[in-house]
């Protein structure tokens, strides 16, 4: 498990990720998140979100995801533009096909 994950988009952008850490809540600002698990040191990325306010909305699916895929860790990227966060969610997207 890592504090943090880097993610390369389809068009060759990386984008650091930060794990929510136990006890610490999410921010309440826009941002795009990850569920991720991890096999080794190989993190799959489960589901990304782009949402306007990660503390109410980027948990969800989280135990869909949990149950259903196993997902062991949840990771956000603040970013107050819409646009450069659905652009951002778009490149993860097209990239690891979560």
């Amino acid at each position: 498990m890592r504090d943090y994950v880097d993610v390369t988009g389809a068009c060759g952008a990386t984008y650091r990720f930060m794990r929510l850490k136990e006890g610490r809540p999410l921010s309440p600002m826009g941002g795009n998140f990850l569920y991720c698990r991890f096999t080794g040191d190989n993190c799959e990325v489960i589901y990304a979100g782009e949402v306007q306010n990660l503390l109410k909305d980027a948990r969800e699916r989280w135990n869909e995801a949990s149950q259903r895929y196993q997902v062991s860790d949840l990771y956000s990227r603040l970013n107050i533009s819409e646009r450069v966060r659905q652009l951002e969610h778009a490149d993860i997207v097209d990239a690891t096909h979560p």
